[in-house]
């Protein structure tokens, strides 16, 4: 965040993992089959193994000091796509035509 807060403001840091959520038909590489979005997690410091299929964002909320005498205050944020980094997915690719080794079990 390039500004400090003021004397009437506090700023609140946390990470969201946020997982998309697919239409039910379609690729999960094309931008038209994400249908939202769901918020899976949140913590106060960046998430050490974070959930599968997940992206991790860092939101700072800076809040004026006067709506802890609120009741409910609400807030939309906004993140451009340049402040989200995306968690490395690893995936095993095994070939259906070589059948899998099976353990073998010793009797005594």
């Amino acid at each position: 965040m390039s500004t400090s807060p003021t004397q009437q403001q506090v700023d609140a840091t946390f990470y969201a993992q946020v997982n998309p959520e697919w239409s039910s038909y379609g690729n999960r590489d094309r931008l038209e089959h994400v249908r939202g979005a769901s918020v899976v997690g949140l913590t106060q410091k960046p998430p050490a193994k974070p959930k599968p299929g997940s992206i991790v964002v860092k939101l700072t909320l800076r809040l004026p000091k006067a709506v802890f005498l609120a009741l409910q205050p609400e807030a939309v944020i906004e993140i451009p796509e340049s402040l989200v980094h995306g968690v490395p997915v690893e995936v095993t690719a095994e070939d259906p035509n070589i059948p899998a080794l099976s353990p073998v079990i010793e009797e005594n």
